[in-house]
């Protein structure tokens, strides 16, 4: 192997390594439909921060890991999901639903994120609280959906939120090198969001 292979071989390595810290599943291992638990150490700190009035519809309640929380608080609370975990009702595809509701607030797979955020804008009355990784900024698509429905408030978390895998017990997703954030809809908002910390 000559120099150059070396230097390619190197180079390679450190790709790996970047797309590693960015959050990319290099071994193809996530969960089935992206099933990730929602630590409490996320939901609460929105809850300190948010207040909403009515009925929550969490409609990828998974395990029921954020609608245990917002009952905790005294909250009404609707569950559904596409997948039955024993929890809220099952079989419910919520972007086929037109189910008004108050309020949403969940965690939805974050490459359905752009359908989830649409469609749960036209259904909430009240508020849409969407979790998700700080990069759901990014790109042309997304700008286009942040301008057809303003978002008011973006809460950053300062530290890294991880998950963990529901099959194995066991500390994953990123490994909490990925950065995530609750995006804050509020009907009749006009104006630019504004940003604030957890």
């Amino acid at each position: 192997m000559g120099k150059a292979d070396d230097v390619l071989n190197v180079s390679q390595g450190n790709n790996l390594t970047k797309m590693r810290m960015a959050g990319h599943n290099l071994n193809n291992n996530r969960q089935k439909d992206d099933f990730y638990p929602t630590p409490p150490e996320a939901i609460i700190p929105l809850l300190e921060r948010e207040k909403f009035e009515g009925e929550i519809w969490e409609c990828a309640c998974g395990d029921g890991a954020i609608s245990k929380i917002l009952k905790e608080h005294n909250y009404d609370v609707y569950s559904s999901d596409l997948v039955n975990r024993n929890y809220g009702e099952p079989n419910i595809d919520f972007l086929k639903s037109y189910r008004k509701t108050d309020n949403i607030l969940t965690n939805p797979p974050f490459k359905l994120g752009i359908d989830f955020a649409y469609h749960s804008c036209q259904l909430a009355r009240k508020k849409v609280a969407l979790f998700s990784r700080i990069n759901f900024l990014e790109g042309v698509a997304r700008a286009k959906m942040f301008r057809l429905t303003p978002i008011k408030k973006i809460y950053v978390f300062s530290r890294r939120i991880t998950f963990t895998n529901p099959d194995s017990n066991k500390k994953t997703h990123g490994g909490g090198m990925l950065a995530f954030a609750w995006y804050i809809w509020e009907r009749g908002f006009e104006g630019k969001p504004t940003i604030d910390w957890i």
